[in-house]
């Protein structure tokens, strides 16, 4: 049993993200996605951004199947929480960008009443 508790890095995810997207693995997709543009050097457009595969979001989340994965960023770049690009230097690589549109993710908070901390200096 003790090969099951943490000793790796855990993926944390705050429960009102989970509840405000009716999925924790959204959630945590999401929280990684943040997780990683904190530490990108990929700036483009102003944004920092993120790429990745699905057999490498796979390597995060490995209780989700690849498909499912798709799936998932498709449905958060359908409601306007992820943003996508292709700033592939090949025009036949069709490795996604992703950056998270911080702007809908503060409304997504805001419309479930749930206050945006504010940032200080």
């Amino acid at each position: 049993m003790r090969n099951l508790l943490i000793d790796e890095p855990p993926l944390q995810v705050l429960p009102s993200l989970a509840i405000s997207l009716d999925s924790a693995d959204k959630a945590l997709i999401l929280q990684q996605i943040h997780y990683w543009l904190n530490r990108s050097n990929n700036v483009r457009d102003g944004f920092r951004w993120i790429y990745n595969s699905a057999a490498k979001w796979h390597e995060q989340f490995p209780w989700l199947s690849e498909k499912t994965i798709q799936r998932y960023l498709k449905d958060l770049e359908k409601r306007g929480l992820l943003i996508t690009g292709n700033y592939n230097k090949a025009k036949f690589d069709r490795t996604k960008w992703y950056r998270i549109d911080y702007d809908a993710l503060d409304n997504l908070g805001s419309a479930l009443g749930l206050s945006v901390p504010m940032e200080w200096d």
